[in-house]
């Protein structure tokens, strides 16, 4: 086995392996545990049989009951699902969990975030529920990443038994939650969509992420996968991404929903679009609440207790579990418990360690601020007053920034090390400000707003915003990527003209990160994140087709008429 082999069964492992036996918790139990029921098959309307386990409070109930629909497994250690159902039993709830068709223990064709199946089938499974003796007829339902998605699509299925839903690290709207600016999340989304074409999980051994042309990634190591061939077909927004989205049935959702994510999760800026869309599309625009923490998207804050670089305070985990609780105590247990009223924003402010609630995102506090890229390396609050040179590198897709490649970018923020040695590749320009004499803090969107020329007709930008403290340690914060052929809109995909210039703006999402005295922020330019994301072979070509990488010399501009900047949400004095 090579080291690329050995590399990816070891993240297998990782993943699969059991992150609780217990689910922690700073609020009290209301139940013991009771009867548990394996396996019992949940008639679908088209009469395929779908594996579902239900675990039951010690009582005569009725209880009301949480439902999480899964395809990783049910009893799989990977997702730890009987610990889950056990916290939610000693909270007073019953909890089913079901294997969703094709999938492990179900019957049935398994096609990765059809809405035409997962939506009825959602239905179908709670209108089970609510008809069974120890239900008490309200249901509510909770996941994360694709069991999110069915959370989601259990909500556009409208049952009226369905009280509330509570889902997480993920979107309505897998085209963006794919494809970021037009490039493929390629370490996540791209490899799961190959792991995920088999009954249980395909076999990732033979994988080789440098393969080109891309398109023939999967093949090439004996692992076919259909959904991936479709992510490779439909690089753009299409009848395939509507299909496999529930954005078509998103305005029907009238019901209390609790969106959740992390600073360093994948989907961060998918979840809080979905939120606000939701919380618009809502009369009761207050019973969409948005919870964001100093995760990833497999939570390691919770057990590592940092992101990256910087310490983060034990307790997150008791108060992610504990909030979820308290959403469904308020909606699907009817409990007076005054959850979210002090804004239906509950955020962690890293750096201070503190949980706020506030009204909207951003929070009110929030002044943006440009920090201008200038010569000889500076970020300054000054913009050029006069002519300045600008700066160049060359990116090879041959030799791609790569440090991904030995990641779980589902881990990220546990995975992530100090960026100095990036830094110090030639092809990374760096900006760093003075130090902070008082430190600074950064609570909202954030964004890159860069005049950038490049020798080639399409290429990528990236742009990193790091923290950097008295001793060097650079630890990222965020960070963004642009397919410049998609620099007007996914809709006006246009070719660069060599050497033109053009004023790009690049998404960085959103932070709420605090830097301490005497450290200082940094701006990282670059053309590259993989395999974070797809490589850009500088050719034109289209996604996944080409395998004769080009060079391209890349020019940053930042003078008075072309004053590149990034723009941070400053918070506070």
């Amino acid at each position: 086995m090579n080291d690329r082999a050995r590399m990816l069964r070891a993240k297998d492992e990782k993943r699969r392996a059991p992150a609780w036996d217990r689910i922690p918790s700073a609020t009290p139990d209301r139940a013991e545990p009771g009867a548990a029921m394996s396996d019992l098959m949940v008639p679908m309307r088209d009469g395929v049989g779908l594996a579902t386990d239900v675990y039951l409070p010690a009582g005569d109930g009725p209880f009301p009951t949480i439902l999480t629909r899964m395809p990783y497994g049910k009893t799989e250690p990977y997702c730890f699902m009987p610990a889950i159902a056990g916290y939610w039993v000693r909270k007073g709830y019953a909890a089913a969990v079901q294997d969703v068709r094709g999938k492990w223990g179900s019957e049935g064709r398994f096609e990765p975030n059809l809405a035409a199946a997962e939506t009825p089938d959602g239905y179908d499974t709670v209108d089970w529920i609510a008809r069974q003796p120890w239900s008490n007829g309200r249901v509510g339902m909770w996941g994360e990443s694709y069991f999110g998605f069915t959370s989601y699509a259990g909500a556009v299925g409208g049952h009226p038994a369905l009280a509330c839903v509570a889902p997480g690290d993920i979107s309505l709207d897998r085209y963006r939650a794919t494809m970021r600016h037009g490039c493929l999340q390629l370490n996540t989304v791209g490899v799961w969509a190959i792991s995920m074409a088999d009954r249980t999980y395909q076999d990732l051994s033979k994988l080789d992420c440098w393969h080109l042309p891309l398109k023939d990634m999967a093949n090439a190591a004996r692992a076919p996968s259909g959904y991936f061939d479709d992510l490779m077909a439909n690089p753009l927004p299409s009848p395939f991404w509507e299909a496999h989205s529930l954005l078509a049935g998103y305005e029907s959702i009238r019901i209390p929903v609790l969106h959740w994510g992390g600073w360093y999760d994948n989907y961060l800026g998918p979840t809080i679009a979905d939120w606000r869309a939701m919380a618009a599309n809502n009369e009761d625009a207050a019973n969409q609440h948005l919870f964001i923490g100093p995760w990833d998207h497999e939570g390691t804050a919770d057990r590592l207790h940092r992101v990256g670089l910087l310490a983060v305070a034990p307790g997150t985990a008791e108060a992610r579990w504990d909030t979820f609780s308290a959403f469904f105590d308020r909606y699907l247990m009817g409990l007076d418990n005054g959850f979210g009223a002090a804004g239906p924003v509950r955020y962690y402010a890293m750096g201070k360690d503190v949980w706020r609630d506030c009204a909207g995102w951003p929070p009110p506090g929030a002044r943006m601020t440009p920090f201008y890229l200038r010569s000889d390396g500076r970020l300054s609050g000054d913009a050029p007053a006069a002519d300045e040179p600008p700066d160049s590198f060359v990116y090879d897709p041959a030799d791609p920034v790569a440090e991904t490649v030995a990641y779980d970018c589902w881990a990220l923020a546990g995975e992530m090390t100090d960026r100095r040695a990036v830094e110090a590749r030639p092809d990374v320009l760096v900006y760093t400000s003075e130090p902070f004499d008082e430190g600074i803090e950064l609570t909202g969107p954030v964004a890159a707003h860069l005049h950038f020329a490049s020798s080639a007709v399409d290429t990528d930008v990236t742009a990193c915003l790091v923290d950097v403290a008295p001793d060097g340690g650079a630890n990222l914060i965020q960070d963004g990527i642009l397919r410049c052929r998609y620099r007007d809109g996914l809709d006006r995909a246009a070719s660069m003209e060599p050497g033109a210039v053009y004023a790009l703006e690049i998404d960085l999402w959103s932070t709420s990160y605090a830097l301490g005295p005497g450290h200082r922020l940094r701006v990282e330019v670059s053309s590259s994140n993989f395999n974070r994301y797809d490589r850009n072979l500088n050719t034109g070509e289209a996604l996944g087709e080409g395998d004769a990488p080009v060079t391209a010399t890349q020019t940053v501009f930042h003078d008075m008429a072309r004053p590149s900047h990034v723009l941070l949400p400053v918070h506070g004095e």
